[in-house]
């Protein structure tokens, strides 16, 4: 950027910041926020947001902002280590971009490249993120097939990193999500006997002994979660769901315009749905994870990566479909999509919002 350009682009700035002083509304917080986007202020970006966030909770525009600035800096970050990976690969460096993707919920990225690393020599780092990369997979799929996977990526990260406890916390973590308590509880044994007197261990040993009696084993227990789509924590009563930005405000947005006929947040096994009811609502549901399953499993198989969009047309109008890492936003209309709408899908994907209430679960 030239002096002119910041020149024009402080001078914009400042004029926000007074807007937004004078008058605090979901609009003035977006237009600074945007201001500084463009000065490639990316943090001050989302500190703006965050703030009008704070405000507005259930503004979807500046959800969507946040993410989309939020997103990329993310990627700057990725496509910055990338060129120092090029020039020196070395596995500080791939350990760092296999966390950022990890925790951005870029799964196959991720998997895309901790199977290079693995490639190029075979690091204990390199097993223990993959045996993440696969767990993370499961706990959103939740399908027997990647259940093993991510055992079995644990169990040789186990073998090649014997005295490290963030495996067997991985370990820890599958059996106690899925329900084998007792399978749990020994391996929390094994916990302690690397980090005795550990309280919090011990804890945790003491409520999966109590449970451990009559628990189901762990091919018993991934079945269970297969057929019902919810993990234990998840069917237990009173269970406290995971804090999680409500779709619904940009779904009941997006259904109230005259030509859709549903629009879908998808995460996992549940979906909300607006617009159709009843069985109409569950045939919808249904159809379009049965789409994004798909699609994933043949990008996976094909080697292509990551889906971006999937697009259907037909008599029936237009389904849009975004996908996330883990969630997805879809669109069923009878006129074009536009780029408003893409935008909102877009936002939708890798909302990672609390899908545990709406028009329809299935």
């Amino acid at each position: 950027m030239n002096f002119l350009d910041r020149l024009l682009s402080f001078g914009r700035i400042r004029r926000a910041r007074r807007a937004l002083a004078a008058e605090p509304t979901p609009s003035t917080y977006l237009a600074l926020a945007q201001q500084y986007a463009m000065a490639g202020r990316t943090l001050e970006a989302q500190h703006t947001c965050v703030e009008g966030l704070t405000a507005f909770p259930d503004n979807a525009q500046l959800s969507r902002f946040h993410q989309r600035t939020h997103r990329a800096e993310r990627e700057a970050h990725v496509q910055r280590l990338r060129r120092e990976l090029a020039q020196a690969p070395r596995a500080r460096l791939w350990r760092e971009l296999c966390e950022v993707l990890i925790d951005s919920d870029e799964l196959s990225k991720a998997e895309e490249e901790v199977t290079a690393w693995l490639e190029r020599d075979h690091d204990p780092e390199a097993y223990y993120l993959l045996a993440r990369v696969l767990l993370a997979r499961y706990l959103a799929d939740r399908g027997r097939d990647q259940g093993r996977a991510a055992l079995a990526a644990i169990e040789h990260s186990l073998e090649r990193l014997p005295r490290d406890a963030r495996p067997l916390r991985a370990k820890l973590e599958l059996f106690s999500r899925i329900g084998a308590w007792k399978d749990a509880r020994d391996v929390a044994a094994q916990m302690l006997a690397l980090e005795p007197g550990a309280l919090e261990l011990e804890g945790r040993y003491r409520t999966l002994s109590a449970r451990a009696d009559g628990a189901p084993s762990v091919e018993r227990a991934m079945h269970e979660v297969e057929r019902s789509g919810r993990l234990a924590d998840e069917r237990e009563p009173g269970a406290e769901r995971a804090p999680g930005r409500s779709a619904l405000p940009l779904l009941r947005e997006l259904a109230a315009q005259p030509d859709v006929q549903a629009a879908l947040y998808v995460r996992g096994s549940t979906a909300l749905v607006q617009g159709p009811k009843g069985a109409t609502a569950e045939r919808t549901a249904r159809a379009v994870q049965s789409i994004l399953a798909g699609s994933r499993a043949a990008g996976r198989r094909l080697g292509l990566g990551q889906v971006f969009q999937i697009q259907l047309e037909g008599s029936f109008g237009t389904l849009s479909i975004a996908p996330g890492e883990q969630d997805a936003g879809a669109l069923l209309c009878s006129g074009p999509l536009g780029r408003a709408r893409e935008e909102a899908l877009l936002g939708m994907a890798g909302l990672n919002a609390d899908a545990s209430q709406g028009d329809h679960q299935s």
